[in-house]
């Protein structure tokens, strides 16, 4: 068995709505081997991962899977539910996969959900070892290691406690959210509207305030000058100044380091001069400014405040163990460190207990060390402070705070500038009335961890996250531009381009990717066949767009899934076999289901725009959340009239050739379609069905009637408004049309325009993509010599795994069954072909150019074209 491929589906996708990895499995000489043909295979499956008895696989019952390998199946489906279950294991809550059999002998598609993508994989290859174990009939096989490192991988690199927690918040609220880069950075919502978050600061947050923050000295002044309770203390930079400082202040004392954070270096409660001496003499030397200050006697409480409002308090309990006779401290604290619930930094609940300084120094005021072996039953403290970074515990105290402590814990982080702070807070009941005398504010943070809250040790939980993420938006539409996704087969690229020029406006940029590029406005950032995620996303993260119109392709939705979970519109032109045999992709059925994706992520409050006059996209209303409206060419069409007669929302077009809108029973004129250039006086019917999807998508976001009338009547069919898109020349008495078609419906859509516009000879110039399979290059060619009087064949550039001049070959064959072999004629290269095809003219005739790559027709026509006069 080996691994051909490997794609993680990030974003909804052909198989789950869940981020999924893809991979193509090619299983070698195990194709011929079933599981129940391998000898031992399921019970030893079965023995090392008896969790494989609740799998349901697809009969949907517990133990579903287990009928499959005793029954028989094969080695990709096995391995699917191997790393689902290997995931498992090691903490990891997945489910869902799917494995599908290529058509190609041996090869498998193997699709599984994964939360983090390198031990998601890792689990895949994880599960090959095991099988591979298992077949050279090792005796003792242990998965321990695989899951172990299966956890290592999940928890070095996904998202910290409090930053996952956000991120969940805001996918629950519908607020896209992307995690940027490896570190704990979101940006949630999209375009003008998005707004950051690192860690718990967010792009709202003071920059003065958590520069503040940071100072500890700073803030405490800064709390005293306004009256709020904080210990006295002083800063200090030599151990002199130490001991002349706690000669003033008179012990208990508190000593910390001046910027350290995460409760890093902090002694409390010393009690004299020689718990001091021993103290000063074990801190970290590299800190050169520390703050001694008082010592408050009582609870350690954290107040978190947001946007002015107290949301949270916890009480914190210092890390202890309790001896058992035996062990030394050092060994209480592995053990300890053991509970599943503790890890390393931030990664789980709570933080292992560290051994480091602050351990010892502490330690050693009370005479102890790491090998001090404490009596059975003794509880030892083993830092002097409870924070969680240093391995502290945390109890929800929430729905205890008196309303007192409630006003200065907001005082405190209104003073300090912070929209999101922490306040560590010092009293011995916080239930009670606020003692000034007896309670302090010892610090306030900026950036404050959140798990505490959300995993108390003790108490109930506290969704901070939704608390934060309902601060920076009320709702989805403050925080995500609207979305306007074109999928289908044909037309996507012209209906993506009008809807943006029907959507633009002096106030509002648009983003726009489709076939040619991507778009910011009016400016292209990037050039290229951009109909994929990746583009989606660079028009998504800017920060200048107001609206987001995108071409949304089926290569791009297999190789990573879409590039948002929701989108405010949906488009799907049509539904036609194209790229069948690629990726999966093997019938018209799943082809379908592909382009279905595009209704099933529509927001519920949103819109699906369907072509009624396509049976199997009309079909895809079932599969949607959103207000369908139909189009169609036709206004008898059967699902316009039943939107007709259930008062729903409908464009098409009347017997007498206007264009309708139908909303809520009411039937209202727009224009006729002749007066429009995009139709060509109506001749080209596609390009009228772009035009009503188009139409439907800007109506739905508010553009008026007649804004839309003004901007359809000035939408022309050029090189500015719809490149390479049924352009149209007339040329010394000849009519030049350039199009992109490149399968069967396409031509076919674009024959039917050329027969309406011709009065002679058409003389048609093409190529086919070789990743067609060959049925349907010939199909190309027969459909072309049907409907041509002079044919030149040209190739691709890009041959896509075929021979030269092969596809030219299957195709100079297929047209031989049509057109005379005096009237075809190869040219490979695409400029050649223009050229002689421009030489073979006469006038009245008309040149069907279809091109791959669009540079190729603008040189053409700057070599030829423009040496002839145009006609106006």
């Amino acid at each position: 068995m080996k691994i051909n491929r490997v794609r993680y589906l990030k974003g909804p996708n052909y198989f789950n709505y869940k981020p999924m990895l893809w991979i193509e499995l090619d299983l070698e000489e195990f194709e011929f081997q079933p599981s129940n043909k391998i000898p031992g295979l399921p019970k030893s499956l079965i023995d090392l991962l008896p969790g494989l008895r609740k799998h349901t696989c697809s009969r949907g019952y517990e133990g579903g899977f287990i009928e499959r390998l005793e029954e028989g199946t094969w080695m990709g489906h096995i391995l699917e539910h191997m790393a689902i279950e290997l995931q498992i294991l090691a903490g990891i809550n997945v489910k869902h996969g799917k494995t599908i059999t290529s058509k190609q002998r041996g090869i498998y598609f193997v699709t599984y959900e994964y939360r983090e993508a390198e031990s998601g994989l890792y689990a895949f290859k994880a599960a090959m070892e095991v099988v591979n174990k298992i077949l050279a009939k090792e005796k003792e096989i242990s998965l321990t290691s695989y899951v172990k490192k299966i956890s290592t991988l999940f928890y070095e690199n996904k998202l910290g406690p409090s930053t996952e927690a956000i991120y969940h918040a805001a996918m629950s609220k519908n607020i896209p959210v992307e995690r940027v880069g490896l570190n704990s950075q979101l940006r949630l919502g999209t375009g003008s509207k998005q707004k950051w978050v690192q860690a718990t600061i967010t792009s709202q947050t003071s920059c003065m305030g958590v520069e503040t923050a940071c100072d500890k000295q700073a803030t405490k002044e800064l709390l005293n000058s306004c009256g709020l309770p904080v210990p006295k203390g002083d800063v200090v930079t030599s151990f002199k100044d130490v001991f002349e400082v706690a000669e003033k202040l008179q012990f208990p004392l508190v000593l910390k380091p001046l910027n350290g954070r995460q409760g890093q270096g902090v002694i409390t409660n010393i009690k004299d001069k020689d718990e001091l001496f021993n103290v000063v003499n074990c801190m970290d030397h590299h800190v050169k400014e520390f703050i001694i200050e008082k010592f408050y006697e009582g609870h350690d409480y954290r107040l978190l405040v947001i946007d002015g409002k107290l949301v949270a308090a916890s009480l914190r309990l210092p890390p202890f163990v309790i001896g058992n006779g035996h062990d030394s401290i050092r060994s209480l604290i592995e053990i300890e460190n053991n509970n599943p619930l503790r890890g390393d930094g931030h990664e789980k609940p709570m933080t292992k207990i560290p051994f480091n300084y602050t351990v010892t120094c502490f330690l050693e005021k009370f005479g102890l060390s790491l090998k001090s072996i404490p009596e059975k039953g003794q509880i030892v403290q083993v830092v002097g402070n409870a924070n969680l970074s240093t391995g502290g515990q945390a109890i929800d105290v929430t729905d205890e705070v008196h309303p007192t402590v409630k006003e200065v814990a907001e005082a405190a982080a209104k003073i300090v500038g912070l929209d999101i702070a922490g306040i560590d807070f010092i009293s011995q009941d916080i239930s009670k009335p606020l003692n000034w005398q007896t309670s302090a504010i010892i610090e306030v943070n900026a950036a404050p961890g959140i798990r505490m809250h959300h995993f108390p040790s003790k108490g109930k939980s506290r969704d901070v996250a939704k608390a934060i993420v309902d601060y920076l938006f009320k709702d989805r539409k403050e925080g995500a531009i609207p979305i306007i996704s074109v999928t289908g087969t044909n037309g996507k690229t012209t209906t993506t381009r009008m809807i943006k020029y029907f959507l633009e406006e002096e106030s509002r940029t648009v983003g726009m990717t489709n076939s040619d590029g991507v778009y910011i406005g009016e400016q292209c950032i990037d050039e290229g066949d951009c109909s994929g995620p990746i583009s989606a996303r660079k028009v998504l993260s800017n920060p200048q767009v107001d609206a987001a119109v995108l071409e949304t392709a089926r290569g791009g939705i297999l190789r990573e899934g879409l590039a948002f979970r929701h989108c405010d519109v949906g488009v799907v032109t049509n539904v036609a076999e194209d790229h069948l045999g690629l990726d999966g992709i093997e019938t018209f059925d799943q082809l379908v289901k592909l382009k279905r994706l595009i209704p099933e992520v529509v927001i519920e409050d949103g819109y699906c725009v369907l072509n009624a006059d396509d049976p199997e996209v009309a079909k895809m209303s079932s599969y949607t959340k959103g207000e369908v409206i139909y189009t169609s060419l036709n206004e008898k069409n059967p699902y316009i009239q039943s939107n007709i007669k259930n008062g729903k929302s409908a464009w098409f077009i009347r017997s007498d050739g206007w264009i309708m809108y139908l909303n809520r029973g009411k039937t209202i004129k727009f224009l006729p379609v002749k007066d429009l250039p995009i139709t060509f006086g109506g001749s080209a019917k596609h390009n009228v069905s772009n035009l009503l999807q188009a139409l439907a998508a800007a109506y739905t976001q508010g553009v008026s009637f007649e804004k839309l009338k003004e901007k359809a009547a000035s939408f022309t069919p050029d090189f500015q408004y719809s490149k390479g898109r049924f352009n149209k020349l007339d040329v010394d008495g000849r009519q030049i049309i350039i199009d992109y078609a490149h399968n069967f419906a396409g031509l076919k859509a674009v024959f039917e325009a050329v027969d309406a516009l011709k009065s002679g000879r058409v003389i048609t110039v093409l190529s086919a993509p070789g990743d067609r399979l060959d049925s349907d290059i010939a199909k190309l060619s027969e459909i072309t010599a049907a409907k041509t009087d002079v044919m030149l064949i040209k190739e691709d550039a890009e041959l896509r795994g075929r021979k030269s001049l092969e596809v030219p070959g299957i195709m100079k064959k297929a047209a031989e069954k049509q057109l005379s072999q005096e009237n075809i004629f190869v040219v490979r290269n695409e400029v050649d072909a223009f050229t002689n095809a421009w030489e073979l003219s006469q006038p009245g005739d008309l040149l069907l150019l279809l091109y791959e790559d669009f540079a190729k027709v603008k040189q053409f026509i700057d070599n030829c074209v423009h040496k002839s006069k145009v006609d106006k």
